[in-house]
């Protein structure tokens, strides 16, 4: 998140250049500081990409095709701008400006998406008592997290429960939620502080594993 806030800072100082060439009188501090900032854009950018990618299961397809494309066409502007094409330059450079572009608003698109999957959420109280002993399995998924668990009933309460998978932005903690479940012998139970999204998903997650008794 913070490389990608970066990278949007310096693509529009880089883009400002030829905001004041073409529209307003040339600056030569934008002259000046345009390929540098051109080239850590790029190191931000791989770097960027390469701790993203761990998070390619929870984004959409579209976003690391988009950024890729347009780390792709910002070195081919500035290759072609050391070489002096500068035709060649500003046509990659509009095709960067495009696909980044669309990186973003594809990235905002799946934050939206994944705000209101969460905002959906909601637990149902489940009457344990009658619910068969045995061992069940459920899982939730609202795209940038996901959960699975494994809910063991016994003598019309739960027993256990295990997590067999997690997958989160920064919300680990959340798994302490199932502590509480256990004492309280209910789901609806307070979230955790500080990972409220991943907490309402693992919670949905044991609901519908109890769901799933049939």
């Amino acid at each position: 998140m913070i490389l990608g806030i970066i990278s949007v800072v310096l693509f529009i100082i880089i883009c400002l250049r030829a905001v004041k060439k073409t529209f307003l009188k040339r600056n030569r501090i934008f002259t000046k500081i345009h390929l540098p900032a051109s080239i850590v854009f790029v190191i931000i950018l791989i770097v960027h990409i390469i701790f993203a990618f761990p998070l390619l299961k929870s984004r959409l397809v579209i976003v690391f095709i988009t950024g890729i494309i347009g780390l792709i066409f910002i070195c081919l502007s500035i290759i072609s701008g050391v070489g002096r094409k500068i035709k060649m330059h500003r046509i990659f450079a509009l095709c960067a400006f495009i696909f980044i572009a669309l990186h973003i608003v594809f990235n905002l698109a799946g934050v939206v998406q994944y705000q209101n999957q969460v905002k959906n959420i909601v637990i149902e109280n489940i009457d344990i008592s009658k619910i068969p002993d045995g061992v069940y399995t459920g899982e939730c998924n609202v795209t940038f997290i996901y959960a699975k668990v494994e809910v063991t009933v016994e003598s019309g309460g739960i027993a256990n429960i295990t997590i067999l998978e997690h997958r989160n932005e920064r919300g680990r903690l959340a798994e302490s939620v199932i502590n509480d479940i256990l004492d309280n012998q209910r789901i609806d139970v307070d979230a955790v502080s500080g990972a409220t999204n991943s907490s309402a998903v693992i919670k949905k997650a044991i609901e519908n594993a109890l769901c799933n008794t049939g």
